[in-house]
């Protein structure tokens, strides 16, 4: 294999079992906003319930419309969301290489703004927290950070309750992202690379096959950007060019 040839080749398979569709995004969606499924029913605490409900909706929202990894779920913590930063971003922390700014959709920085301010304090049992600054934004039924294995089994019950069990993991979330932010980009790969924090762009591109994009209209789209405009003065160019001329003054001889 040359190297042009090794250059172009895909860091990775992956097939469309590795993501959700379109259609079955908004199903999840909908039984998480209709039919919440809290994973402590034990309590007869109706406040408790309702912030497990939450905390699992905007763990999965986060996951399907961030692209962040399980681990940079984990480490997300309140003063990361709109909540510290006034903006619809989460910050990343992680190595200074994985540092970066993710751009999040305004109804996820509303759902985690809610969630801090009205469930999140009746999901917290120790009464010395964590200082502000460093309190985790998701925290599991004991009211602790999540760690890797617990977040990733938690994800799994969601998406299992949801009918997706043959299928659940937290990575078909992030590759939902992934293939979404690039059919709703328009395939801009600066920008998939930098929200998802890919080594490269050519790895974000492994989303562009499951997009089919009708050549014709582009190569059309193409040819009309460049117009005949930048060939040709416009008339009312070739006219203040004239004008100009005409009101030149002799030279005295």
């Amino acid at each position: 294999m040359n190297d042009q040839k090794r250059g172009f080749q895909s860091p990775w398979q992956i097939s469309h079992e590795m993501f959700l569709s379109e259609s079955e995004v908004e199903r999840l969606l909908h039984q998480l906003r209709t039919e919440p499924q809290a994973a402590d029913t034990s309590t007869g605490d109706p406040a408790r319930y309702a912030a497990l409900a939450a905390r699992d909706r905007l763990l999965i929202e986060t996951l399907l419309f961030s692209g962040l990894r399980n681990s940079e779920v984990c480490g997300l913590r309140v003063a990361d969301t709109i909540v510290g930063t006034r903006q619809s971003v989460f910050l990343v922390c992680g190595t200074p290489r994985q540092n970066r700014t993710v751009y999040v959709p305004q109804s996820l920085s509303l759902l985690a703004q809610g969630f801090v301010r009205v469930h999140r304090p009746n999901l917290i049992r120790s009464a010395d927290e964590l200082s502000a600054a460093e309190r985790p934004l998701l925290v599991n039924d004991r009211g602790k950070a999540f760690d890797r294995t617990s977040l990733y089994r938690r994800v799994v019950a969601i998406l299992t309750t949801a009918g997706l069990g043959d299928r659940a993991s937290a990575q078909l979330l992030r590759h939902t992202y992934g293939y979404l932010a690039y059919k709703r980009s328009g395939g801009n790969l600066l920008f998939i690379q930098r929200q998802m924090g890919h080594a490269h762009p050519m790895v974000s591109s492994v989303y562009a096959q499951f997009v089919n994009e009708d050549y014709a209209e582009i190569a059309d789209r193409v040819g009309q950007s460049a117009g005949t405009a930048s060939l040709e003065p416009s008339p009312s160019r070739r006219r203040s060019r004239k004008d100009k001329r005409h009101v030149r003054p002799r030279r005295s001889s």
